[in-house]
């Protein structure tokens, strides 16, 4: 938060900054305004106090607390407007001297606005009676300037340093309490989020139990499996809680070569690279973590038992690529026991990757059981990776 204390108030400029309307329409600050969610909302008696304080401490007749949007202000709090608490609580910007102070995220002061060159055709003169203005800069939580905290006399006034000095106080009080509100929005997502995936776990493991009991041979068999498959979802959620214990959901995901690495490392054989990966920058958050994890698992469970990792001079080969709104995970295995032919049933860990990639991530399976070993092809819609997953590299030329 910018709580800071300057000295003065710059005046306000003749003419406005060459980026002005960049600076308003800058999406990553009309996102923090966003985030903050105070555009038109109701009246809030902790801003409210704050515009009291203002005309109080300051002894001028109106006291603000005004959002700036690309194309309006809205005032979250005001004190003095004509027509009280029932006047209008937004303005277009053809009445706003607060957008001059979030576009140059500064103090502004202006003693007489009817004889100020930029000033004197601002519709807020003319309409709204302002003739002195003095407005500090409001600051999202991640320090975007949102908004402008002002004092407003219908009469010329030379602004002081300890005017400044109380504008930028309380301007501080309204930051702290969107900082507080942002933290507290933020422990409830949160809080939602991992009552979810509880939720989820819980499904998954229940129906991963039910259905290895009924594949297995014997109870060892079936401790063995079920042991497999846990540490494939204790892995995932390793990888996954970090972001979590830092007070976050995952914003930035979690990277999809970094998940299928850690998920083949244990089936090779000591000493050995049995296993090349070649995927495009991918991430995955939420319940895809999970799906993912159970069907590399998988995989990699049935080429360390059966396919190209039993085998020291077998290989897996791991690539990707993505096409429209598709990724493509190919898994091709070469170098381990002769394949004679498709098994005739499909065992518990064939029918889980199945309905995972078809029934959880919406995608799509295609198994070619060739002689020199199996091949999977994986094709998932592109929507179930993050929405900040890079884009795909334009085709040269």
């Amino acid at each position: 938060m910018n709580m800071h204390k300057p000295s003065s108030a710059a005046p306000f400029p003749s003419k406005p900054l060459p980026d002005h309307e960049d600076r308003l329409s800058d999406p990553a600050r009309l996102n923090a305004l966003a985030d903050a969610r105070v555009m038109d909302t109701p009246a809030d008696e902790m801003f409210d106090r704050a515009a009291r304080l203002a005309t109080t401490f300051l002894g001028v007749p109106v006291g603000l607390a005004s959002f700036v949007d690309v194309d309006r202000q809205f005032f979250k709090a005001q004190c003095g407007l004509p027509g009280g608490a029932d006047a209008d609580r937004e303005t277009p910007l053809s009445h706003s001297l607060c957008q001059y102070v979030v576009a140059h995220d500064r103090p502004l002061a202006v003693s007489d606005a009817r004889e100020h060159a930029l000033l004197a055709s601002n519709d807020a003169v003319s309409d709204l009676g302002v003739v002195a203005y003095l407005g500090v800069p409001i600051h999202a939580p991640n320090g975007a300037p949102i908004g402008s905290f002002c004092a407003i006399d219908d009469a010329p006034r030379i602004w002081r340093d300890s005017d400044v000095e109380v504008l930028t106080d309380l301007a501080a009080m309204i930051e702290t309490e969107l900082h507080l509100r942002h933290e507290r929005d933020a422990m409830q997502t949160l809080a939602r989020e991992m009552n979810h995936r509880v939720k989820n776990l819980f499904s998954v493991v229940g129906g991963m139990i039910a259905l290895t009991a009924r594949s297995a041979d014997s109870p060892a068999d079936m401790a063995r499996d079920l042991k497999g498959r846990l540490s494939a979802l204790d892995l995932a959620h390793s990888m996954v809680s970090p972001a979590l214990a830092n007070g976050r959901v995952d914003p930035q995901g979690l990277d999809v070569h970094d998940l299928i690495t850690r998920l083949v490392q244990p089936h090779q054989m000591p000493g050995r690279a049995q296993v090349s990966l070649d995927v495009p920058a991918l991430r995955l958050s939420g319940r895809a973590v999970t799906d993912l994890a159970l069907v590399i698992h998988e995989l990699a469970t049935n080429a360390a038992k059966y396919g190209a990792l039993s085998d020291p001079q077998g290989t897996v080969s791991i690539t990707g690529e993505r096409g429209g709104d598709t990724v493509t995970l190919n898994w091709s295995e070469a170098g381990g026991p002769l394949v004679t032919a498709a098994p005739l049933a499909k065992g518990f860990g064939s029918k889980l990757i199945e309905a995972t990639v078809t029934r959880q991530m919406n995608g799509s399976l295609d198994t070619d059981w060739g002689e020199g070993g199996v091949s999977h092809s994986l094709t998932l819609p592109l929507s179930v990776f993050d929405a900040d997953t890079p884009p795909a590299a334009s085709p040269p030329g």
